[in-house]
C-alpha cells in the first residue's frame, strides 16, 4: 500500500491503521508511506497496486468524479486519477453522453446509472473519509455549507472588544 505522509491530515497513521486492519483479516500488506513529492509520481506512474488517494471535485458536478476518477483510463486525460486501471465500457459511454447531456432529468439518470454500475461493479473501495473540523467565536458568524465549502460572502466578522 503507497500511502503519502504529509499530504493529508494522519495520512500515514491511517494508512497504518487500514494495513493493521486488514492483516487481521489475513491480507498481508507492506506499507510504504512517503513524502508527497515521490508518492504522486510514483502513484501517476500507476506505479501501485494498493494507494489511498483524496479528490475534492474543482466542480459541483457528478462529471468531474466519473471522468477523472472512475473512466477508463486514456491518453486523452480520461481517467487520470484511476489509479486501479478500473474500466467499464458502459460507465464510459455514459460519462461522454454525461459530458454534453443538457436535458437536467436524462443527465440525472444517467449519473445515477454511471455511479450504480461502479458501484456494483466495486469499482474503488472507499475506505476513508476525511472529517473536517470548525470552530466558532462570538464575533464570528457564517453559513455552513454542506459541502464543506466557505465562501467568504457568507462569513461576516464584527469588531471584537
Amino acid at each position: 500500500m503507497n500511502c503519502p505522509n504529509d499530504r493529508y491530515v494522519n495520512d500515514g497513521e491511517i494508512c497504518q491503521a487500514v494495513a493493521a486492519n486488514l492483516a487481521r483479516i489475513g491480507v498481508k500488506v507492506n506499507l510504504q508511506a512517503e513524502s508527497k513529492v515521490t508518492y504522486f509520481p510514483k502513484i501517476l506512474r500507476r506505479d501501485t497496486s494498493f494507494y489511498m488517494l483524496g479528490w475534492t471535485p474543482g466542480t459541483y458536478d457528478a462529471h468531474n468524479a466519473l471522468s477523472n476518477l472512475m473512466a477508463t483510463p486514456t491518453d486523452k486525460g480520461q481517467g487520470t486519477f484511476n489509479l486501479g486501471a478500473y474500466s467499464n465500457a458502459k460507465l464510459d459511454e455514459l460519462t461522454q453522453k454525461i459530458q454534453g447531456e443538457t436535458d437536467q432529468a436524462k443527465r440525472n439518470a444517467m449519473i445515477a446509472e454511471a455511479f450504480k454500475l461502479h458501484a456494483d461493479d466495486i469499482g474503488h473501495i472507499p475506505l476513508h473519509q476525511q472529517a473536517l473540523a470548525w470552530a466558532m467565536k462570538k464575533n464570528v458568524s457564517l453559513v455552513q455549507l454542506a459541502d464543506n465549502f466557505m465562501p467568504f460572502k457568507y462569513i461576516s466578522v464584527k469588531p471584537g472588544p
